[in-house]
């Protein structure tokens, strides 16, 4: 079944073979909609975007397969304004607001209680699964953000925690992205839109007003109380790694558990967390457990290191290999290229829509 850490690199792909590109276009935005899920195994590498591109034409035209390429853009596009611009994707990015009422967690949106059905629902099944609809995600960033007006940097780290496919990149922008702050306009739903694309359907909630309204509404009473973010990470313990003076070293990283990189050659292989990231950005015991899983499954015989890249004892005279990600350009030694859906298209767009036209002009 998707998003199952033990199936292996020939079962993802069976599982990516399976999707009707025309049956995702026509119902994806619905929260039973025709959706892969296999978000869990972008994010951490375990397959590239280009892998999952041409195993998804192997069953479905370039036309019935548009819709779920451009969603696979829009992964890549987030990425490549996290290589653009480092952390300045972790502060407003382009706009600012003068309007958000405090800065801490929405309690009814932490406690599942905000009075919307189908949000309280999916915030319930984040917490059993770890996995979110894209559209349940962008309603709770909307309901926080844009209704309860809380600044969207600690909001969108507590989804980061509790999410096993959560990224960096598309976390985070995507919270700019509905909060207003990556592109000048704010993204809302009313309950109308809600109750198209959910069951059950409920009326006469604090959204059940024209669209245009909603970010103007008073604070509804259910939305008022808010509390500080307090999570941190529960760290694995770490294997005896030796000194890895003089060795051939393969650094692998919570974005690049890849079982196809380097596979054939010899050397030690270390999965590597750096609390330089996971301080900042924790994750529940649940992600840490999926992520662990896939190590196991996928490169069964890395040890485990928990502390930053330069304290790997050695690791200033090993010949070291990493797979890049925008989280490790300054690993040491050799970091070779990941796979990318456009790679001949470089640099800061600053919407997906000049991006994406930047895309179909290079091909």
């Amino acid at each position: 079944m998707p998003m199952d850490p033990t199936l292996s690199y020939n079962q993802i792909l069976d599982h990516i073979r399976q999707l009707d590109g025309a049956a995702y276009a026509r119902t994806r935005n619905h929260l039973n909609g025709a959706v892969s899920k296999i978000s869990p195994y972008l994010t951490r590498g375990v397959v590239s975007l280009p892998a999952v591109r041409d195993t998804v034409l192997e069953n479905n035209s370039p036309e019935a397969a548009r819709k779920f390429l451009q969603e696979l853009a829009w992964r890549e596009y987030f990425q490549k304004v996290f290589a653009a611009r480092q952390t300045d994707i972790f502060s407003d990015l382009r706009f600012s607001r003068d309007d958000w009422r405090h800065d801490q967690l929405v309690s009814s949106v932490v406690e599942a209680s905000t009075g919307i059905t189908t949000i309280d629902q999916q915030i319930t099944e984040l917490y059993e699964t770890g996995y979110l609809h894209n559209h349940g995600r962008m309603w709770v960033a909307m309901l926080a953000c844009n209704v309860a007006k809380a600044n969207w940097q600690n909001m969108s780290r507590w989804l980061y925690y509790h999410l096993i496919d959560g990224d960096l990149a598309s976390n985070t922008l995507s919270w700019q992205w509905v909060a207003g702050t990556s592109v000048n306009k704010r993204y809302v739903a009313n309950q109308s839109l809600i109750n198209d694309l959910s069951e059950p359907t409920q009326e006469d909630t604090y959204l059940s007003v024209e669209r245009e309204q909603v970010e103007h509404i008073e604070l509804p009473t259910a939305l008022k109380e808010s509390q500080a973010f307090s999570y941190t990470m529960n760290y694995p313990d770490s294997d005896d790694v030796s000194d890895v003076s003089n060795d051939t070293v393969f650094l692998y990283h919570p974005w690049s558990i890849d079982p196809q990189w380097r596979k054939d050659e010899s050397g030690k292989r270390i999965f590597i967390i750096e609390p330089k990231w996971f301080d900042r950005f924790p994750v529940s015991p649940k992600v840490l457990e999926h992520m662990l899983s896939l190590l196991k499954t996928h490169v069964p015989h890395a040890s485990i290191f928990v502390g930053n890249v330069e304290e790997l004892p050695g690791i200033d005279t090993a010949t070291v290999h990493s797979k890049y990600h925008p989280a490790t350009t300054y690993f040491p030694g050799t970091i070779d290229a990941s796979e990318e859906l456009y790679p001949e298209v470089q640099g800061y767009h600053q919407s997906f829509t000049k991006f994406w036209q930047a895309c179909q002009k290079a091909h």
